[in-house]
């Protein structure tokens, strides 16, 4: 996978989404992923030579999540909790609780932040 590390440090992407949009791509619809890369020339030659290594869509599915705890969802569970709501913080967990299966209705936790949330850094242990 270093080849196409390089190819996505170029832009802002989404690693989750891009591994996970590379299932798709094995069947087939390379729309999604091709959409994210800033450099398609390099992509294109990277994903020819992916493919002609048949890559397993389902296994790649088993192995890349939909969902993660993406922190934007985290600060809005941990704020509404501090509330006493916990509503935002089970919806989370449900979503992450089986996040290799995609379900109706979670689709804002595969998706990242929002641009209004600006950038987020996170640390090891926190």
């Amino acid at each position: 996978m270093d080849g196409v590390v390089a190819i996505l440090k170029d832009g802002p992407v989404d690693y989750t989404r891009f591994f996970r949009y590379l299932g798709e791509a094995a069947r087939g619809n390379e729309r999604p992923v091709r959409g994210m890369v800033m450099d398609l020339a390099a992509f294109d030659a990277w994903a020819g030579r992916w493919r002609s290594m048949k890559p397993d869509a389902d296994r790649m599915d088993r192995l890349n999540p939909v969902y993660i705890p993406r922190n934007h969802l985290v600060e809005e569970a941990l704020a509404a909790a501090t509330g006493g709501d916990l509503e935002p913080l089970n919806r989370l967990l449900e979503a992450v609780r089986a996040p290799y299966e995609e379900r109706p209705g979670l689709e804002r936790y595969a998706e990242g932040a929002p641009e209004d949330f600006g950038k987020y850094m996170t640390f090891c242990g926190t």
